[in-house]
């Protein structure tokens, strides 16, 4: 009976611990600190919570959370008492000095809102913050110990020229054992074109470096190649590292946050007056190489162009010179590839454009000349690289195969008469003989053996159209075959161009693309390309309801762009379908 009430008293006791107020509560375990320091940040409540809107604007985590946990009962004059701890624990430092605030974290439990109160820290400068001054060198004081440096491999450049730019960390040697990175925050920058250059394997390259006669651990935390995208006074920001120093089994060490310099770049224009050619690339060493496959070919047959850029700089950005290829040649999507190689020399490499070309009519076209203008960095001055061009002969079909055949045809009509001369002799010797049917009015005759002569050559002729039919038939096979690749190519490559074209440009090149392949894949005559017609071929060859639905949404898009604004969005949906839609077509129309 005993126990019973005593269960029954813990029971009432427990619950009048639940129906005790809630407390929600946050702390710090000190007010005055200087920038080198951190601050213990603790957030208290009697019920587990969620914390989903902690705001630190003025602080870095640097550690947690370290979350605990803890209950406990007691009686006292017979009264039950029960205590429950939940503590979410901070480790946090101040970006900057001067007076800060922590600011209030607001909750909700059993329905009821609750709050914290907004905690004032007072932040005074440390030692540490003018270790490296941005225009200085650090000096052999004590001050150098442990600096941070963004290095710049060029403080003039041009707009639009490769800069190497080094965030790393300097230890002195001397004076500091070791040093633990806790946290940092490397900076984005605006108006300058970034390429990250990793590390390998990521790892953070140790290097010795001897300033002022002082001995230094260098730490490589980032690279990158930056080009500038417009003059004036440019400015990299700072970036903060916490370390801990002197750390070792018998001691916590030294907490430390350091900052960089702000390397500042007076970037120059490039010259007035740049060529005609000229499309902003800026580099060094560039070269161009143009050729063609052939220069004399048949009406109908595959000519392949293609021009490669290479040489130090912007690769990416690099505009490829336009041709103005002679109308009749029938022009298919360009392909254009790019191998680019980035190091702490700048971007190299290589960007080449491949164009499929078909004559249609004979006679001598030239591809006019091509210049490529660039602004060389080293030389100070605009550079043109030129090719003169090419002319390309284009003969009718080939008579070679005709030729042959009418000389058998010759030939065979030659021994004709020899029979006939032959055929004479032997209607004599046979008249004589009579080992021949008279009853047949054409056997033996003059005409019979012209008709058995005739045959072969009759057959030769036949033989030879039934050939070129199926050699013309093959080569217009593979032709459709190569010119539908490099279609499937030209919408591959339109993801990469999406964002730099117009809305109206890409959809025009849409529709070229799908205009060209509708002429080769259901041999469409360039008169009959309007959607209805489509609609009705791509029935008529039992292509699906829905892709006939989609290829007819692709074309109104396509026309609709020319008309009203249609969104990013929508151009990228459009791509998307018709690349699944290309892939249907292959798969299931042969």
């Amino acid at each position: 009976m005993k126990n019973i009430i005593l269960y029954i008293f813990i029971a009432f006791g427990v619950n009048q611990t639940y129906a005790q107020n809630f407390v929600f509560k946050a702390y710090v375990d000190q007010n005055n600190i200087s920038t080198d320091d951190f601050i213990r940040f603790t957030v208290e409540s009697s019920e587990r919570v969620q914390l989903n809107n902690l705001r630190f604007n003025n602080f870095i985590i640097k550690q947690g959370p370290y979350t605990s946990s803890s209950s406990q009962t007691t009686i006292i004059n017979g009264k039950f008492k029960s205590k429950n701890e939940f503590k979410s624990t901070f480790i946090i430092a101040p970006k900057k000095d001067g007076k800060l605030y922590i600011e209030s974290i607001k909750v909700n439990y059993d329905g009821k809102d609750y709050q914290t109160e907004r905690i004032a820290i007072n932040v005074s400068k440390g030692q540490n913050n003018n270790i490296a001054p941005p225009s200085a060198k650090p000096s052999s004081n004590a001050k150098s110990k442990l600096f941070a440096r963004i290095s710049c491999s060029k403080t003039s450049p041009y707009i639009g020229e490769n800069i190497l730019v080094k965030y790393k960390i300097y230890q002195s040697s001397y004076h500091i054992r070791n040093i633990e990175i806790t946290d940092y925050e490397l900076p984005m920058i605006n108006d300058f074109w970034t390429e990250l250059i990793e590390p390998k394997n990521k790892q953070w390259k140790e290097e010795q470096e001897i300033i002022n006669g002082i001995s230094y651990r260098v730490f490589t935390l980032k690279k990158e190649i930056v080009s500038p995208q417009k003059s004036g006074r440019l400015t990299i920001p700072s970036f903060e590292v916490s370390t801990v120093v002197n750390r070792d089994f018998f001691n916590r060490g030294t907490s430390k946050l350091i900052k960089s310099n702000q390397p500042i770049l007076n970037v120059k224009k490039l010259p007035e007056k740049a060529p005609q050619s000229f499309k902003g690339q800026v580099g060094k060493g560039y070269k161009m190489n143009v050729k063609i496959s052939k220069k004399e070919l048949n009406v109908d047959e595959a000519l392949d162009f293609e021009i490669t850029i290479s040489g130090n700089g912007n690769l990416k950005q690099i505009k490829l010179p336009k041709i103005n290829f002679p109308k009749d040649l029938e022009k298919y999507p360009e392909e254009v590839k790019s191998k680019i190689k980035l190091s702490e020399n700048g971007i190299s490499g290589r960007k080449v454009l491949k164009q499929l070309l078909i004559p249609r009519f004979h006679g001598n076209y030239e591809i006019p000349p091509i210049n490529f203008c660039y602004f060389d960095v080293n030389k100070k001055k605009y550079q043109t690289l030129s090719h003169p061009g090419f002319n390309v002969k284009v003969n009718k079909a080939s008579n070679q195969n005709i030729n042959n055949i009418s000389t058998n045809i010759s030939i065979i009509s030659k021994e004709q008469e020899e029979v006939e001369i032959m055929s004479d002799n032997i209607h004599h010797i046979r008249n004589k003989t009579k080992l021949y049917d008279y009853s047949n009015p054409i056997f033996g005759t003059k005409l019979y053996w012209i008709i058995i002569s005739s045959i072969p050559s009759s057959l030769a002729l036949l033989l030879f159209i039934l050939n070129s039919k199926n050699r013309f038939t093959d080569r217009e096979k593979i032709i459709g075959k190569k010119a539908i690749k490099k279609i499937i190519q030209g919408f591959n490559s339109l993801n990469e161009k999406i964002d730099e074209l117009n809305i109206k440009d890409f959809y025009k090149e849409v529709y070229q693309l799908w205009n060209t392949y509708l002429i080769h894949k259901f041999s469409i005559n360039l008169s009959d390309l309007n959607r209805n017609k489509i609609k009705q071929i791509l029935t008529d060859s039992n292509v699906s309801s829905e892709d006939v639905i989609l290829m007819d949404k692709i074309l109104n898009n396509c026309e609709m762009s020319q008309y009203s604004p249609l969104t990013n969005q929508v151009a990228k949906e459009t791509l998307k379908d018709s690349q699944i839609l290309i892939e249907n077509l292959e798969k299931n129309v042969s």
